[in-house]
């Protein structure tokens, strides 16, 4: 879907006394003004669109009467993605999904700007708020719904609807595996799950394996496809059925990432008793975003990433503050220079 149309669509379709003819609904909401610091407004917006069927909120719009005022042109274009996405993710669980944009159109013959947010359909329902937020009355273990124009607290009919659907979709996904041992002519399985290293025997035998064994076996192993075991005589094996494409290795991680990599940018900052200003500079200076113990890049939408960093990064930060609260004039330099850095790629 191109989501730019679409608002394009809602907010250029007006009736004959030049009013949109749009309402705000279960999939849209309307925003005279665009404002940094009402993020967890707009995030208890974004949870109740995804735990019903994905929305819009659109900013530049007036609700009553329903006009386009539109919004200053650089206000919404300075929104900071990946922070955004941190305080989403710091607040609501699991993940929220969102992509945004702005444009311009013509309206009562004045060029006017517009800004969208659209929140995906949550595909793990529901999206529970994590922590409480005084200022939005928001508290740890609320669920938010879209009814209608509002957002509300959900109520029993959704949420038992929310539940079906999830053991509707898990017993999906329990008959096409079932479907697939069928297809595969035996019912001797085992099944590893690659998350903890546990080799389940089709006799009830349990076997726990190192996952970096794990990964070995599947590196060293060859591939074959049915039916042609005559050419692999003496070689280890894994049948390999259906359509699936292989790659020379299969990784396997070996660091889950909220335990290996437990801190987003924000909840950094707050652990070592700094702006996230400051914390940003650190991060740019000492280059750890391109260290892999350090740092690790997490895509939550089209275009929304999110940053998790490492017990690791936690304590070579900590080391080096101890060093620059002894040499203020070294992290003024460094905070300066990440405030600069524009202009020095440009340049």
């Amino acid at each position: 879907m191109n989501h730019e149309e679409k608002v394009r669509e809602i907010v250029s379709t007006v009736n004959i006394s030049g009013y949109l003819k749009h309402r705000e609904s279960n999939t849209v909401e309307f925003k005279q003004s665009f404002h940094e610091n009402h993020k967890a407004k707009y995030a208890k917006t974004i949870a109740a669109f995804a735990n019903n069927r994905g929305g819009y909120i659109i900013f530049g719009v007036k609700d009553s009467p329903r006009k386009v005022v539109g919004i200053p042109e650089n206000n919404f274009e300075n929104l900071e993605q990946e922070r955004f996405t941190d305080n989403l993710n710091s607040l609501f669980a699991p993940s929220l999904e969102w992509e945004c944009g702005s444009f311009a159109i013509e309206s009562d013959s004045e060029t006017k700007f517009i800004g969208w947010i659209y929140a995906e359909e949550a595909e793990h329902k529901p999206v529970i708020a994590q922590k409480s937020e005084n200022g939005e009355k928001i508290s740890s273990g609320d669920v938010y719904y879209r009814y209608r124009a509002r957002n509300e607290k959900i109520k029993f009919a959704e949420i038992s609807h929310i539940l079906e659907e999830r053991a509707n979709k898990e017993l999906k996904r329990m008959l096409e595996l079932l479907k697939a041992i069928h297809a595969s002519g035996t019912a001797n399985l085992g099944i590893i799950n690659y998350g903890n290293g546990k080799f389940t025997t089709p006799n009830g035998v349990d076997v726990i394996l190192e996952r970096k064994l794990v990964a070995k076996v599947l590196k060293k192993a060859k591939y074959i496809k049915e039916g042609s075991f005559n050419e692999t005589k003496g070689i280890p094996v894994i049948k390999v059925t259906g359509n699936i494409d292989l790659a020379e290795e299969v990784p396997v991680p070996d660091i889950v990432p909220d335990e290996g990599y437990p801190y987003m940018q924000k909840a950094l900052a707050e652990q070592l008793h700094i702006l996230p200003q400051d914390l940003y500079a650190l991060i740019w200076h000492y280059k750890m975003k391109e260290a892999q113990k350090f740092h690790i890049e997490i895509t939550t939408s089209k275009s929304g990433k999110t940053h998790k960093f490492s017990k690791f990064a936690f304590q070579f930060l900590e080391e080096k503050l101890k060093e620059l609260r002894n040499n203020e004039t070294e992290f003024d330099r460094i905070r300066l220079a990440y405030r600069n850095r524009r202009k020095q790629q440009g340049a």
